[in-house]
């Protein structure tokens, strides 16, 4: 059966990597953008646009979201104007949760931040952006759907290695890398989709010396 895969932030850096991965992988996939001129940038991966913007009605997201197999939310704010990670981060990745659920898709999947699962244990200049992480995390895994919440720490763009360190809590020390390629994030939300040990479970994720597919299946936790 094939799956009908939507992301949300399809035109961000990470999400057009998850547009790119999961065709790559033979799914069809939709890519929600909130402005129309972005569609182009969509359909020329390979994806069908959709219209639809995390703030607006719910019933209106529900629509975009309908039909689909699995929603993957790579939505974040891009600016660090005041109040932005709260109507995206946070009240937006909560409706999306709410849309997800009244148009029955079965699987989501979240990209969040390292450090959201505690927030004041981050950099300081991103506690706005984990705390509005942290509450619509916490909707995500509190609702009935089929979740994962991915936390990567600090996003490169270097190439992906296809090597990473996934637990349920990195505890970062001196001389441990905290960063990842936005390609390897990519592959980890890709390949989550399908891995049982993945569901109902959030992970902090940086690079490291085991493959993916290797990682993910492991139950580890730090």
């Amino acid at each position: 059966m094939t799956m009908l895969v939507t992301v949300l932030g399809a035109t961000g850096k990470t999400g057009a990597l998850i547009v790119a991965q999961l065709l790559a992988r033979g799914l069809p996939v939709r890519g929600v953008v909130r402005r129309p001129e972005a569609a182009d940038a969509v359909r020329s991966q390979g994806a069908e646009p959709v219209l639809a913007d995390l703030r607006s009605a719910t019933e209106l997201l529900a629509n975009a979201l309908a039909g689909s197999d699995v929603v993957i939310n790579a939505a974040a704010a891009s600016d660090p104007q005041p109040g932005l990670a709260e109507a995206v981060d946070r009240d937006g990745a909560i409706n999306a949760v709410t849309a997800a659920r009244q148009a029955d898709v079965p699987r989501f999947l979240q990209v969040s931040s390292l450090f959201a699962d505690r927030p004041d244990q981050g950099p300081e200049f991103l506690h706005r952006v984990l705390r509005a992480k942290e509450i619509s995390d916490r909707a995500l895994a509190d609702s009935d759907l089929s979740w994962t919440i991915v936390r990567p720490g600090g996003l490169t763009d270097d190439p992906g290695a296809g090597l990473v360190r996934i637990a349920d809590r990195i505890d970062i020390t001196p001389g441990i890398p905290r960063t990842i390629p936005r390609a390897d994030v990519a592959a980890v939300t890709v390949a989550a989709i399908d891995e049982p040990s993945s569901r109902c479970r959030a992970f902090d994720l940086t690079s490291g010396n085991t493959p993916i597919a290797t990682a993910l299946s492991a139950a580890s936790d730090e």
